[in-house]
């Protein structure tokens, strides 16, 4: 950064409070974000933030300027104020008994920050390092008894959340798995797994005559830094 651009800032800027508009660059670990004044392309470092969530880049926000003293005082609503992606699928997936399979999903929702990419499709991917939820949920058709399960994992080691379901008849299942929060550096990512442990192989079924959310999913909440 010009340092001889914040100094002309604050040479120039009139005495007293203002309240300007400018753009989130970057959310820093200490709980700072870089910004950018409307109308300006230089960027401040490390200012301090007053709101009730974290905020994520390139939202707009409002600068409570003092001369050299500068706040950024909440975040100016609008559609992607919020991370929470939900990659699905549409069609059905088959399930060798006895073997974890990988969740592949055909598309996404909600996805300003480009969480899902199709050339990894069963990855959510943190975009910004911070606190996240992940949640996941698939239905079975119909089936040799036994446990049907999924599972969500993390950088695809570390399982993070299950849910199983028992069933003591060849009907069918629903099994939801949803995790505690859980911190992820931007770039990290997670998977869905389906296993089932019965004579049978099974599918996970995309049953849109029953509303969007029997399709088989995967979401990402975002908690704040």
């Amino acid at each position: 950064m010009d340092f001889s651009y914040l100094i002309n800032l604050i040479r120039e800027a009139p005495q007293g409070l203002r309240l300007r508009q400018g753009k989130i660059v970057t959310v820093n670990s200490n709980r700072t974000v870089d910004v950018q004044i409307a109308g300006d392309t230089n960027t401040l470092p490390s200012v301090r933030y007053l709101s009730n969530y974290a905020p994520l880049p390139d939202t707009q926000t409002w600068l409570l300027t003092q001369n050299a003293d500068i706040l950024a005082i909440g975040m100016i609503a609008g559609l992607d104020r919020t991370l929470s992606p939900k990659a699905y699928r549409t069609a059905l997936q088959s399930i060798t008994s006895g073997t974890d399979t990988t969740v592949i999903f055909q598309a996404v929702e909600n996805d300003a920050w480009e969480c899902w990419d199709a050339g990894q499709p069963s990855r959510l991917t943190a975009p910004i390092t911070g606190r996240y939820i992940a949640q996941a949920q698939l239905k079975w058709s119909d089936g040799s008894a036994g446990v049907r399960r999924v599972s969500i994992k993390y950088n695809g080691t570390q399982e993070i959340a299950y849910g199983d379901a028992q069933k003591a008849t060849a009907h069918g299942a629903h099994t939801t798995a949803i995790s505690p929060p859980f911190y992820m550096t931007k770039g990290e990512y997670i998977e869905t797994i389906a296993f089932a442990e019965v004579s049978l192989n099974l599918i996970i079924i995309a049953d849109g005559d029953n509303y969007e959310e029997w399709f088989p999913s995967m979401s990402l909440i975002y908690l704040g830094s």
